[in-house]
């Protein structure tokens, strides 16, 4: 999505060099780390940018089954956007905004403050911002049953925005605009401390975790070098995937982290996202102050889909990613299908409809049921049927046993008040829109040569062979050049073939004439007794 200037640091890295666009909202004026990012999108425009529908021809459908079960993989980078998704987008676009806006670097009292960072770092004091500073900086919560589609969707969010700028002038700097860490499996501060220094060093070259991220080092230097970092280069988010694993942190080790969060949000003012599953939601409503905290923005919980505009935008959209042989329309009763045994879980239907065409191509079938998807729900996606049981059966002591799940009772988000588009509309636009871009792309060489021969009636084992035989014998060659070429090697197969018939028709009579000499008897009688030579008197009728 970013698609500026890029230039290239001493150490090999390239980054985006810093172009400044005039903003129209009065707080966002004249400060760099702001002008810096991407324009606010609408919604529609935030739809088609977060959209992402890989290339698919009809005309795949007549490939070999190998060939069409790696073009199958295409379908898992298949991300469609829903309400949810454009709400999560809006959020994110004025979340890290607004926590830009008291860290201006052309302000006196900005330089005034990291100067006070340096200043305490050395003499060992508690870190402390002015209340201006930190009142810009905020967090929220984005909570939701595996699957759901959280991860993808602030990665494809995460996606709009250059990660890291380079500022040359007015100001010298270089602006880490976003940073996501995993919580780590055993909860511990040190190790995500450790990780957020090397993701700094891998991003601009720097010797951060040489520094401060040793194990040597103590968790508390750390938590202050990592302050110190984080407005040193105007980190304007830091998100934090997989915070349930908070849960399996041993001691204070749980409360020492969640407080370190705090401290970033309030003291240092960077605003920081959680993500986690419904597990979190022990951790972030241990107490109302931290549950208070996490929910700055408002707290987003996703929970399975209902069956509804947005369910059927969804599958819709990914019933047009068909491989098999017999094109299968979506019916009523395949929707329901897909939705029954998915449970509304995104992740769960893409798969299901993956691994049914897997299996349709396997098996010959060719075609996709109801039944086929029963059947690869019971077989391939047996270690999920107690969720989807519990779900289905939507008995609260069932589910409560499965902890990912747990649906939580949070207050509801203050909702985006801008009109929800047609989203059906709109995927029909992007589909029309797709349809006419593909006349100008092109399938892979192989591919297509393939397809070109099989229009010739050219047997499909056949046409793969000669296809590879004239991309291996002549690479760099035009379309129209590899065709000859498949078109010779296939006419000289057929005349091998022909040849060798014709000698093995030969040295057969010339067996049965030996034989006959051996026997005492003459070609003639030979050959009549082995049937290659008609008595004439047999077609004279008596």
């Amino acid at each position: 999505m970013n698609s500026g200037k890029t230039i290239e640091l001493e150490n090999g890295i390239e980054v985006l060099l810093a172009e400044y666009r005039e903003q129209e909202i009065m707080d966002y004026k004249g400060n760099p780390l702001i002008e810096a990012l991407p324009p606010i999108l609408s919604k529609e425009d935030a739809f088609d940018q977060l959209s992402f529908l890989p290339m698919f021809h009809n005309t795949e459908r007549n490939l070999s089954s190998h060939h069409r079960y790696h073009a199958l993989l295409r379908l898992s980078k298949f991300y469609q956007p829903i309400n949810q998704t454009l709400n999560l987008e809006q959020r994110f676009s004025g979340f890290i905004r607004y926590g830009y806006v008291n860290r201006n670097p052309l302000h006196k009292k900005h330089v005034q403050v990291l100067h006070e960072l340096h200043n305490k770092l050395i003499t060992k004091e508690e870190l402390g911002l002015p209340p201006d500073i930190r009142s810009s900086a905020s967090s929220f919560t984005l909570i939701g049953f595996p699957g759901i589609g959280k991860t993808s969707a602030i990665e494809r969010v995460l996606s709009l925005y250059p990660q890291v700028i380079l500022h040359q002038s007015p100001i010298n700097m270089i602006q880490i605009v976003w940073l996501k860490l995993n919580c780590p499996h055993d909860g511990s501060l040190k190790t995500l401390c450790m990780d957020f220094f090397q993701k700094i060093d891998l991003l601009i070259g720097t010797n951060y975790f040489e520094k401060y991220g040793k194990r040597t080092n103590s968790v508390s230097s750390m938590v202050t070098r990592m302050g110190q970092v984080a407005r040193i280069h105007s980190i304007g988010a830091l998100i934090i995937d997989e915070i349930q694993h908070l849960l399996s942190a041993t001691g204070a080790a749980s409360e020492m982290m969640m407080n370190f969060f705090v401290t970033l949000v309030n003291e240092i003012g960077v605003p920081v996202m959680f993500i986690g599953t419904m597990k979190a939601k022990a951790l972030l409503q241990k107490d109302f102050r931290q549950a208070r905290r996490s929910s700055g923005q408002g707290d987003m919980v996703w929970q399975q889909m209902q069956q509804d505009d947005d369910w059927e935008v969804l599958i819709t959209s990914m019933w047009d990613y068909q491989w098999t042989k017999e094109y299968t329309e979506l019916t009523k009763e395949l929707f329901n299908t897909i939705y029954e045994e998915s449970q509304g879980i995104v992740d769960v239907a893409v798969k299901l409809y993956l691994l049914a065409q897997a299996r349709a191509i396997d098996s010959g079938i060719e075609k996709i049921t109801p039944q086929l998807i029963l059947k690869v729900a019971k077989e391939d996606l047996r270690l999920l049927q107690p969720m989807l049981e519990a779900l289905k059966s939507g008995n609260q002591s069932d589910i409560a046993k499965y902890e990912d799940i747990v649906p939580i009772d949070i207050e509801e988000y203050i909702l985006n008040r801008m009109p929800v588009i047609d989203l059906k509309a709109r995927v029909q636009a992007k589909k029309e829109k797709m349809a006419q871009d593909r006349t100008n792309k092109e399938l892979p060489i192989l591919e297509k040569l393939i397809l070109s021969l099989i229009n010739l009636d050219v047997p499909e084992k056949i046409a793969e062979s000669a296809a590879k035989y004239a991309m291996k014998n002549s690479p760099e060659s035009p379309i129209p050049q590899l065709m000859t070429l498949s078109l010779q090697y296939i006419e000289e197969k057929k005349e091998k073939k022909s040849e060798t018939k014709g000698n093995i028709s030969a040295n057969k009579l010339k067996s049965i004439i030996d034989k006959g000499k051996k026997n005492k008897r003459s070609a003639y009688e030979a050959l009549c007794e082995e049937g290659y030579i008609k008595n004439p008197l047999d077609d004279l009728i008596i």
